[in-house]
């Protein structure tokens, strides 16, 4: 983590914000507007935020097909175990497909890390705005060496706190991207528990049915069920900044 100290003159371990523009910022812009202000004006972050909302889309289709599956449990437990291989398998292409689009399977220890370094970056900026407001005139005379020096901190604050607000609009844009990619790896280890619970109560279910599933459903439905968690197991993890 950065400490305030030190975040007015490093740019954040997380990443490293492009130079700042020519021109000054305008008082009060408001800072980063998310994943909006990341695709603004970038057809390769647009894309591939249309095709990670594409891939929610399908992983929400599955959440929506759960409670089907938990009504025929008890009815047909044999139809049931291939439902649950079916969704499996949708549950699979939809995180691949989310990963392909630059999602990462980020952690909570991920999202705290970057909301530290955002704290860290505007305490900075507290701090250099206040090194860079006009000192009070403490003499009739300004004596023009001492007038200098104060000068030459001044612009030095002013060029910190310029640094330290572009680092928090990008970092804000990171925590943005980061926080859809954590929201949509949460929901989906929510689904495979769901599926590994429906999988259990098929199981008790099957001793009693007069058509329980055969070892072929069972053998289909594990793999589909293996396949499904590698996929999440291996995703890539962190959180990325594309250039």
């Amino acid at each position: 983590m950065i400490s305030a100290t030190v975040a007015a003159n490093a740019v954040p371990s997380l990443l490293k914000p492009s130079r700042p523009e020519t021109g000054a910022r305008r008082a009060g812009a408001p800072e980063a507007d998310g994943v909006a202000r990341l695709t603004l004006g970038d057809p390769r972050e647009a894309s591939r935020a249309l095709r990670k909302e594409m891939a929610s889309r399908r992983m929400q289709g599955v959440s929506e097909r759960m409670r089907t599956l938990s009504l025929m449990i008890k009815a047909d437990p044999r139809s049931a175990l291939k439902l649950a291989a079916e969704l499996a398998r949708e549950l699979k292409a939809a995180v691949s497909a989310y990963q392909e689009a630059g999602g990462r399977n980020v952690s909570s220890g991920d999202m705290a890390l970057i909301r530290s370094q955002i704290a860290d970056a505007r305490a900075a900026r507290a701090g250099a705005a206040a090194e860079a407001a006009p000192a009070e005139v403490e003499a009739a005379v300004p004596d023009p060496d001492v007038e200098f020096r104060r000068a030459q901190q001044a612009y030095a604050a002013a060029a910190s706190v310029e640094f330290q607000t572009r680092s928090i609009d990008r970092l804000s844009e990171v925590e943005a991207v980061a926080g859809s990619d954590h929201g949509f790896f949460n929901q989906v280890k929510v689904l495979v528990t769901g599926l590994r619970k429906a999988r259990d109560d098929i199981r008790h279910e099957s001793r009693s049915a007069l058509q329980p599933p055969d070892d072929d459903d069972w053998k289909a439905a594990d793999r589909a069920q293996a396949e499904l968690e590698r996929q999440i197991d291996t995703a890539p993890s962190g959180t990325s900044v594309r250039a």
